[in-house]
C-alpha cells in the first residue's frame, strides 16, 4: 500500500459519496484528511463518516474567517483524522447540530454558540458553556473583532 493510499481513498470516497457538497478535499500528510462541506450536508457527512468507522468525534474547533464563521469537526478511527469544515455567513451564522450522530458534541456545540455566536439548529435548550450564565449574550470572545465591554456597573479597574 502506498504511503498515503488510505488517506486518498477516504478523500475520494467523500467526494464520490457527496459530489459537489464536498469541496477543497485534500490529504496534507499521513493520517490527515481535510474537506469542506456544504453546511446543510454536515450531519449527513458526519453520519457517513461514522458508518465508515470514524466513530469518535475528537473535538470541534470554531473559527472566524471575517465574512464567515464556522467549525472544523475532527473525527477519527483512532489512526486517521478526518477534518470536516463547515462555514456560515457572519451576518446570520447558523450550523446544523450533529448531536443525532455524535451525542458527545453537546459541549462543543454550546461552545460555538457562546464563543462565536453561531446558532446551532437542533441544539436543545440548556445552560451556557463555557461562559457563565450572566456573561452578556451579545458578546462573543473568540470572534476576531471582539472587544471586552464591561457591564455598566463595573469598570476595568475593579
Amino acid at each position: 500500500m502506498g504511503e498515503l493510499e488510505k488517506e486518498e481513498r477516504i478523500k475520494s470516497a467523500l467526494e464520490k459519496q457527496f459530489g459537489g457538497a464536498v469541496s477543497n478535499a485534500s490529504v496534507q500528510r499521513r493520517n490527515r484528511v481535510w474537506a469542506e462541506v456544504e453546511t446543510a450536508k454536515l450531519p449527513e457527512v458526519m453520519a457517513w463518516l461514522k458508518a465508515e468507522g470514524f466513530n469518535h468525534l475528537a473535538t470541534v474547533s470554531g473559527f472566524d474567517e471575517g465574512e464567515n464563521l464556522g467549525a472544523y469537526y475532527h473525527t477519527t478511527d483512532f489512526k486517521t483524522v478526518v477534518n470536516i469544515k463547515a462555514k456560515t455567513p457572519r451576518a446570520n451564522p447558523v450550523l446544523p447540530s450533529v448531536l443525532s450522530v455524535f451525542p458527545g458534541a453537546l459541549s462543543y456545540e454550546r461552545e460555538l454558540v457562546d464563543m462565536f455566536g453561531i446558532k446551532v439548529q437542533g441544539l436543545p435548550p440548556g445552560r451556557r458553556y463555557p461562559l457563565p450564565d450572566d456573561f452578556p449574550t451579545d458578546q462573543y470572545p473568540l470572534r476576531k473583532d471582539w472587544k471586552f465591554v464591561p457591564p455598566a456597573n463595573e469598570t476595568e479597574a475593579d
